[in-house]
């Protein structure tokens, strides 16, 4: 938990000012590219414009290419007009020297799609991600190279951190804005302990900044991140005089990466969240993840496993959740009025009467061309607030719903001719379309449209005549919702025309703001509005509506001077099939490794087993293999590091099955000679937050080192009855053990945080019984202490440690203390967040063993595309390793059905699972039974083979290949002629 806590406390420090550490400055853009990017304290210019970004996190790392575009299209269409990416480093150069940026890794390709959406790219190069992927997107073969330390100036890093960048900030700087692409921001490292916004700490981030400088960095970039939060804009205003450049979250958690699908209360908790930057001076910010896609292969961290859902806006499988139109509204709003909130001073206390109610809060920013005040009901309740703006103007009753922030908008000049004096009433969107301005109006049976406008001319109404009051100088509107479509109303001065679209939140959640032929149109009444073409006056359009909801009503297509209603096309409505049938499965034999006669000739050969991933595979698998003579039969411990499940087989049989980290297994043997085979699996690499240093020895999998047998057993004990008692500072503690007595020593429990969040300073003492067997050496294992300790045996101080999260080790081995009880104590400095001793504390009695040497290593499951080696699936049969199961199926046709299909691994245990030679990643889910995602794209008309590695052996006798039906989606085309 302390790597949540720990990005948690960096997000709050950001909110809180700046330090020595971080910041949220950016650096200025060079002067070649301030014409197309630039910015000032107030916002943001892009091409010479005032612009608001509204930014969608999105990994193209974890999305198949060709669902590229329709992922982005989707986010497009809910306001954003920039997506936020990492550049995973291991995605594209997994084996070391070998750069992939083709196909699925295809990084300019991906930009240039982005391009020709007409949205921006923030870019965020690394070469750390975090981003709960597998080694927080460090290549494998990092960790084996000798004096390499990460995040740091080493120069062993650095080395191969510039050869990735040669390959990789090339492609990026093509891109740039200037240069015709769409890169506007670029963020150097990401989440460092020390260098965020422009803080350059030490030479690392000196030696990034002129690398990235020297290929050609032209944009605005900075460091680490800016306002990584769930709720980034806090409480309070977000301007800041010092800051030369707009307040902008990089990370805005919407969700988090622990949930699968919506909860009821998200929409509202993240759309007040959102409002709350748009209502203090916020210049705009990016969702972390506005999509979250999938890992495909092994691209897990150790948090998840295939689903990287996030429980976003655009689900995994492509569908939209009731936060997509959430942030819809707020994005569409925020763009509308960018020439505002991109240039404006906090206008609070000239508004700060509007509002006749002590609970509503009210905030307000100020710029030339017009005002916008937000009423922001931060209660629990239902509000009905009383507005007075002016003497000629009714007081107006507002009805805001519990945690609702709502915006007002006061003398928003439209043109030369037409001022929107007052909006009492919610505006959805506003709409540049030639010589029309469409306002879109969100408004319901408590809040009617009102809008009052100040003309310099003679207004015309055009449609809607009823709606209007004219009087010299000005033209109202007071309207009332109809449901089910917008209702429109139209007036014109000197040529000027204002259309005003009505409708409820259902009708504004299906009007979609786009541009065809470079015209901008706006299309109301499709859940969701895809592609668009309007060629030779005949428009036609691609929708959708989820495949649980009733089906879309009438559409209406709105262009500068006409409206025209849409005919929808729908292909016949058939009954469809939500399961598939799978053919009779096949299996392969997956542990033939362990077999004596297996010729293992070609293995990695090493004295001790290495780490999983010495030998360059990048699987989740590997086994091992050696040989060993016992002089009597009886119980055995073998005693090896690494992690993180291991089965162990003698002589082709399976003998046991342990969790590697317990550090130790025992099991029988018989005299004689035999042949040790072991399987090892591991469920995702720690993504290493927060962490500097050697990486060598951090979260090893498989075996590692040293391997120790011996008779008996088991030798591994974990201390218990620890005691804690504060201390007030940090003394020479050599000399200064407290006197034991429970007076003063509290019961501790291995885990708990004593410090409550703050520095702090304690001691932590047990006691270690005599240990069985005499042994001629005891070592003490620490996982992890947190943060620094100082280490005493029986009153003398041995060791030293800095850091959590880091193991360590204590030997003792002085006999006459051996044969008596042993007083531990540590001395714990707590310099943040929680602190004590993280993880258990393990005694480890075994001496001195026999040391099995000669290990073989071969990584990986095998291969699942195997042709031979396949046999009937035996019913009832079962297996003691893992085993390659496959079968057959074909995909149900459903005309006019969008269908999302899922295979469900019920009854297996850990594995992998491909689908026509496509891996869908690591099962079990840790977000629940939610099936694993087949990308439409990787599904074919005819047969597809499905191929499951099970790492146990279960039969699949209870997979199954299923519809998600809330993720599914019912298609159809929107014509007209104009």
């Amino acid at each position: 938990m302390r790597r949540i806590y720990f990005i948690l406390l960096l997000a709050l420090c950001c909110n809180k000012g700046y330090s020595q550490a971080m910041n949220d400055h950016v650096f200025p853009a060079q002067e070649s590219a301030k014409p197309f990017i630039n910015f000032d304290n107030k916002g943001f210019l892009i091409n010479g414009k005032r612009t608001f970004l509204a930014s969608a996190g999105m990994e193209y790392a974890r999305v198949p290419r060709q669902l590229w575009y329709d992922r982005l299209l989707r986010l497009k269409r809910a306001g954003f007009n920039c997506v936020e990416v990492y550049t995973m480093w291991n995605f594209h150069e997994p084996l070391e020297g070998k750069f992939n940026f083709s196909g699925d890794h295809d990084l300019n390709a991906f930009l240039a799609m982005v391009k020709s959406l007409d949205m921006f790219a923030i870019v965020r190069v690394g070469p750390y991600y975090c981003a709960e992927w597998d080694l927080g997107g460090y290549p494998l073969w990092l960790k084996f190279k000798p004096g390499l330390r990460v995040r740091e100036d080493n120069e062993e890093f650095e080395k191969y951190v510039d050869r990735f960048f040669d390959k990789l900030l090339p492609i990026v700087f093509n891109q740039q804005i200037n240069k015709g692409g769409p890169v506007i921001l670029v963020q150097l490292e990401n989440e460092h302990n020390n260098g965020w916004g422009t803080v350059i700490p030490d030479n690392y981030f000196k030696r990034l900044q002129s690398k990235a400088l020297s290929l050609g960095l032209q944009v605005p970039y900075f460091f680490s991140g800016l306002h990584h939060a769930s709720d980034p804009a806090g409480d309070g205003t977000l301007d800041d005089p010092k800051r030369p450049n707009p307040w902008f979250s990089t990370e805005f958690w919407s969700v988090w990466y622990s949930q699968y699908g919506a909860k009821p209360t998200d929409s509202a908790v993240y759309a007040r969240r959102t409002w709350k930057i748009i209502a203090h001076g916020g210049g705009g910010y990016n969702y972390y993840m506005a999509h979250g896609g999938s890992n495909f292969e092994y691209t897990n961290n150790d948090e998840d496993a295939a689903s990287y859902d996030y429980g976003s806006a655009v689900g995994q499988a492509g569908d939209l959740r009731p936060i997509y139109y959430g942030f819809k509204r707020a994005a569409l709003f925020a763009r509308s009025f960018q020439d505002i909130l991109e240039n404006c001073t906090d206008a609070t206390a000239a508004y700060k009467d509007i509002a006749v109610d002590s609970s509503l809060r009210v905030t307000a920013r100020s710029a030339d061309i017009g005002d916008l005040i937000f009423l922001d009901n931060p209660t629990k309740n239902v509000l009905k607030a009383r507005i007075k703006v002016d003497a000629d103007i009714p007081v107006t009753n507002v009805t805001i719903a519990p945690g609702e922030i709502y915006p007002l908008v006061h003398n928003y000049t439209i043109n030369n001719v037409i001022t929107l004096n007052w909006a009492l009433t919610r505006i959805y969107g506003l709409v540049k379309q030639g010589n029309t301005t469409t306002i879109l109006v969100e408004a319901n049976k408590e809040n009617a449209a009102l809008l009052y406008f100040k003309v310099n001319g003679k207004p015309i109404a055009i449609q809607g005549a009823k709606g209007f009051k004219i009087t010299d100088g000005s033209i109202n509107l007071a309207a009332a919702v109809q449901v089910g479509s917008p209702t429109e109303y139209t007036f014109e001065v000197s040529g000027q025309r204002v259309r005003v679209l009505v409708g409820d939140a259902s009708v504004m959640d299906k009007t979609w703001i786009t541009e065809t032929g470079g015209l901008p149109v706006i299309v109301s009444g499709a859940s969701y509005l895809a592609e668009i073409n309007l060629q030779n006056k005949q428009l036609s359009a691609k929708a959708e509506y989820p495949l649980t909801a009733k089906k879309d009503g009438l559409a209406h297509l709105y262009l500068e001077g006409k409206s025209t209603l849409l005919t929808p096309v729908y292909q016949l409505n058939k009954p469809f099939v939500s399961t598939v049938t799978l053919t009779p499965w096949q299996n392969k034999n997956a542990s033939v490794y362990a077999s004596t006669t297996y010729d293992d000739t070609n293995w990695f050969s090493s004295v001790d087993p290495q780490q999983m991933g010495t030998d360059n595979n990048l699987t989740a698998d590997a086994w091992y293999r050696t040989t060993l003579d016992v002089s009597s039969s009886r119980k055995y411990t073998i005693q090896v590091d690494g992690g993180d499940r291991a089965t162990a087989f003698v002589d082709g049989k399976k003998a046991a099955q342990w969790k590697v980290h317990d550090g130790e297994v025992t099991f029988d043997l018989e005299k004689g000679k035999h042949t040790l085979a072991v399987f090892t699996a591991h469920d995702g690499r720690d993504k290493l937050a927060a962490y500097i240093g050697a990486i060598t020895d951090v979260d090893k999998k498989g075996l590692s080192g040293q391997v120790q047998l011996k008779k008996g057993g088991p030798f591994i004990s974990t201390t218990t009855d620890w005691y804690f008692t504060k201390a007030e500072k940090v003394t020479d503690v050599r000399s200064t053990i407290p006197v034991f007595d429970t007076t003063s020593w509290k019961k501790y429990k291995i885990g708990d945080d004593v410090f409550n969040k703050q520095e702090g300073f304690g001691w932590f003492q047990t006691i270690i019984p005599v240990q069985e067997g005499n042994p001629s050496k005891l070592t003490i294992n620490f996982r992890s202490v947190d943060e620094d300790a100082t280490v005493f045996i029986n009153g003398k101080q041995v060791a030293q440690h800095k850091g959590w999260n880091s193991p360590f080790a204590v030997e003792v081995n002085d006999t006459a203390a051996l044969q008596k009880p042993i007083v531990l104590t540590l001395f714990i400095e707590n310099y943040s967040n929680e602190g004590g001793i993280d993880q258990p504390v393990k005694i480890n009695s075994i001496g001195d063993g026999m040391i099995l040497s000669g290990w073989k290593m071969f990584g990986g499951p095998g291969n699942p595309d195997a042709v031979e080696g396949w046999n009937t699936l035996v019913p009832k049969t079962s297996f003691a390793g893992p085993q390659f199961f496959r079968s057959q199926f074909a995909v149900p046709q459903s005309p006019g059905k969008h269908l999302i299909w899922r295979v469900h691994t019920d009854g297996l245990s850990y594995g992998s699972v491909w689908v026509n030679g496509h891996n869908l990643g690591r099962y079990p889910e840790k977000i629940g039974n939610i099936g694993m995602y087949i990308p439409e794209c990787w599904l074919k008309a005819g047969i597809n083979q499905v191929v499951i590695y099970d790492e146990n052996g279960n039969r699949p006798d209870k997979v199954s290949i299923r519809s998600e039906k809330e993720a599914g989606r019912v298609t159809y085309t929107l014509q007209g002629k104009l």
